[in-house]
C-alpha cells in the first residue's frame, strides 16, 4: 500500500509540475497554431499551384514540432527578465511547492506590475525642525499605500536608510526589488503646505504621474488621498469598497493634532528612552485635542508598550496603559495596528497567548502588508512559545515588505540563536554590521552567540561594544556579567550586578536580568528567586527563559518549570532541553 501510495504521489507531483511549467497551456496553444497551418495549407496549396509534397511536408512538421515545443517548455520559463532555464523539480517533502525560482519569478512580476517604494519626502520648508512633518507625510503614504491588499509596498524602515544618500532610482529599485517609486518634496509655511510629487518606474526611469498640491494645510488628507488613488489607478491595482471607504476617512478633524501625533511618531522611531517618553507625552496633547483619534490611541499605546517591553519602565505602570489607549483606539476604528498593540499586551503582560495571537492574526488579516504585525507575532509570540518554522515564515514575510530593516535582520538572529545555530547567527549579523556597524542589537546577539560556543573573549568584545551603543542597557550589562562570570572574572561580574542592583533604587531593573548575573556567578538559588520575581512583577522578558539557552542549567529545576508554566502555560517545554 505505501508503495502504491508514494507511486501515486509521485504522479500528482509530476503533473504540478507540468502545470508550473505551463506545459500544458504551452501544449494546447501549439496544437491550435498548427491546426490552424494545416487548414490553411490545404487551403492555398491548389490556388498557389504549390507542389503536392507541401501540404504532407507542413502536417510532418507540425507533429514533429509539438514534442520540442512542450520539451522547450518545460525547460525554460518566460519571465519579465527575459527566457530563463525551469529549476529542476526536488525529490523531497517540500515538491509541489513554490520553489525559491518561482518565487523570486513572482516577485519579479509583482514587481513590475503592483509593488512601490515611497522614498523619504524632501523637507523644503525653510525651518528645518519641520523634518518630522516631511517624514510624517511619508509615513502617511506608506501607510495608506499597505491598506491596498493588491501592492506591496516596502515599509518605513527600509526607504528612509535612503534618506540624503543620493542613490539613482535603478540602484534603489534594485535593491527593495520594486518597479515603481514614489519621490516628492514638501514646503510648509504657516498653514499653507506645497507638495510635489512624482511616480517613476524604474526600469524605464519614465514619470508615469506627477502632481503639484499648494492647499491650505486643512486639504492635506485630501491631497494624501489623491496621491495614493493616482498611485493605486498607476498601477492598475484593484481597491475594494471597504479599502476605498478607509482610504476616505478622515483620522481627524484637527490639524493641531494630527501635528502633535507627526511629533509624537517621529520620537517613536527613534526608539531611545527619551525619545519614547517624549513620544507619549506629544501622543497624550494630540489625544486631549481629539480623544476620538484612533491613530494618535494606538500611537500612545504602541509608545507604552515599547517602554515595558524595552524596561525602561516597570510593566505595572504602562502595560493596563497601553491595553486602556488600544481598546479605546478600537471603539473609532479597528485598525491592524491597534491589534498589534493589544496583541503585545496580551503577550508580554497578561501572558495570555491565545488572546494574543488571536490580536496578531486579525491584524495580518486586515492588513497583510503590515511588515511590523509580521515581525511581532514572530518575535513576541511564537519565538518564546517555541515555534520557531512559523516564525521564519512570518519573519520572511515581513523582511519581503521590509528587506532592509536591520531589526528584522536581528529577529533573524534571535531565531537561529534560540535554535542553537550560533554560526549562522554570527555570519546574518556580521553581514549587517558591514552596512550598519552602529546598531547595537547585532553585536548583543553575535555575543550571545560566541557565549554560547565557548569563545569567551570574543564574546565580550561583543557584548561591550553592545553595552556602548545601548547606553549602557540593563539588558546588555546582563549579559556582559553573566559572560564575565562564566569566563572566570567573577569580580568585574559583580561590580556590573552591584551597579544593577543601584539602578534599580531609582528606576526599573528587569528581576530577569539580575537573575542572569546570579546564574553567571553560580548562585542557582538566588538566581531562582529572582526568577519568581520577574513573574510576580510580571517582567516582560520573562518569556524567553524557556527559548534561551542561557537558562539551561536550571530546566531542570522545578521552582523553575513552575515559572515557566506561570508564564507560558501547562506546555511549557524548551527546544533545548
Amino acid at each position: 500500500m505505501k508503495r502504491l501510495a508514494g507511486t501515486g504521489e509521485r504522479i500528482t507531483r509530476f503533473f504540478t509540475e507540468l502545470r508550473r511549467r505551463r506545459v500544458f497551456r504551452v501544449g494546447a496553444a501549439y496544437a491550435l497554431v498548427g491546426w490552424f497551418l494545416i487548414q490553411a495549407g490545404d487551403v492555398i496549396v491548389e490556388p498557389l499551384r504549390l507542389p503536392e509534397w507541401i501540404q504532407p511536408l507542413l502536417i510532418m512538421t507540425v507533429f514533429l514540432g509539438f514534442p520540442v515545443a512542450v520539451l522547450l517548455a518545460w525547460a525554460f520559463d518566460l519571465t519579465p527578465g527575459g527566457v530563463e532555464r525551469s529549476p529542476l523539480p526536488r525529490d523531497d517533502e517540500e515538491a509541489g511547492k513554490p520553489t525559491a525560482t518561482d518565487i523570486d519569478s513572482a516577485s519579479r512580476h509583482v514587481e513590475s506590475d503592483h509593488s512601490v517604494a515611497v522614498l523619504p519626502f524632501a523637507n523644503l520648508s525653510q525651518a528645518a525642525e519641520n523634518e518630522y512633518f516631511s517624514d510624517g507625510i511619508t509615513d502617511d503614504l506608506i501607510t495608506h499605500l499597505s491598506k491596498i491588499k493588491d501592492l506591496r509596498v516596502i515599509s518605513r524602515t527600509s526607504v528612509m536608510r535612503f534618506k540624503g544618500r543620493g542613490a539613482t532610482i535603478q540602484e534603489i529599485g534594485g535593491e527593495l526589488r520594486v518597479g515603481r517609486i514614489l519621490e516628492g518634496s514638501v514646503r510648509r509655511a504657516g498653514n499653507r503646505v506645497r507638495i510635489n510629487a512624482q511616480l517613476i518606474d524604474v526600469r524605464s526611469d519614465d514619470h508615469l504621474w506627477a502632481e503639484m498640491y499648494d492647499r491650505d494645510l486643512q486639504d492635506l488628507f485630501e491631497i494624501q488621498l489623491d496621491v495614493t488613488s493616482r498611485i493605486a489607478e498607476s498601477l492598475h491595482a484593484h481597491l475594494s469598497r471597504e479599502e476605498e471607504t478607509g482610504l476616505a476617512r478622515k483620522p481627524t478633524v484637527d490639524m493641531e493634532a494630527y501635528d502633535l501625533f507627526l511629533k509624537g511618531r517621529f520620537h517613536w522611531n527613534r526608539r531611545t528612552e527619551a525619545d519614547l517618553l517624549r513620544s507619549v507625552e506629544y501622543f497624550k496633547r494630540a489625544v486631549q485635542r481629539d480623544p476620538n483619534y484612533s491613530m494618535a490611541l494606538t500611537g500612545l499605546a504602541d509608545a507604552y508598550v515599547t517602554l515595558g517591553v524595552y524596561g525602561a519602565l516597570a510593566p505595572a505602570d504602562v502595560m493596563p496603559l497601553a491595553r486602556g489607549a488600544a481598546e479605546q483606539a478600537f471603539s473609532q476604528d479597528e485598525s491592524a495596528a491597534a491589534h498589534v498593540s493589544l496583541g503585545s499586551v496580551h503577550a508580554f503582560y497578561e501572558w495570555d497567548w491565545g488572546a494574543a495571537e488571536g490580536e496578531y492574526r486579525a491584524a495580518v488579516e486586515i492588513n497583510p502588508g503590515y511588515a511590523l504585525a509580521h515581525q511581532w507575532y514572530a518575535t513576541n509570540l511564537l519565538l518564546p512559545l517555541g515555534r520557531f518554522e512559523e516564525a521564519r515564515k512570518r519573519l520572511h514575510r515581513a523582511r519581503e515588505l521590509d528587506p532592509l530593516s536591520p531589526s528584522i535582520t536581528v529577529s533573524f538572529g534571535f531565531l537561529a540563536y534560540f535554535e542553537g545555530k550560533y554560526r549562522e547567527a554570527i555570519e546574518d549579523q556580521r553581514r549587517l554590521l558591514a552596512s550598519d556597524p552602529q546598531f547595537g542589537m547585532a553585536h548583543f546577539v553575535i555575543g550571545g552567540c560566541l557565549e554560547q560556543m565557548g569563545e569567551y573573549p570574543e564574546a565580550l568584545t561583543a557584548f561591550r561594544k553592545a553595552v556602548d551603543l545601548s547606553g549602557g542597557s540593563a539588558e546588555t550589562i546582563a549579559a556582559l556579567g553573566h559572560t564575565l562570570a562564566r569566563s572566570g572574572q567573577a569580580d568585574e561580574a559583580r561590580l556590573l550586578l552591584e551597579q544593577l542592583l543601584d539602578r534599580s533604587g531609582d528606576a526599573f531593573v528587569s528581576p530577569t536580568r539580575l537573575a542572569q548575573v546570579r546564574l553567571g556567578l553560580g548562585d542557582r538559588l538566588g538566581a531562582l528567586d529572582l526568577l519568581e520575581e520577574a513573574a510576580k512583577t510580571r517582567a516582560a522578558d520573562v518569556v524567553w527563559i524557556g527559548v534561551s539557552p542561557v537558562w539551561k542549567p536550571l530546566r531542570a529545576e522545578p521552582r523553575f518549570r513552575a515559572v515557566q508554566e506561570i508564564v507560558i502555560g501547562a506546555d511549557a517545554g524548551s527546544p533545548h532541553e
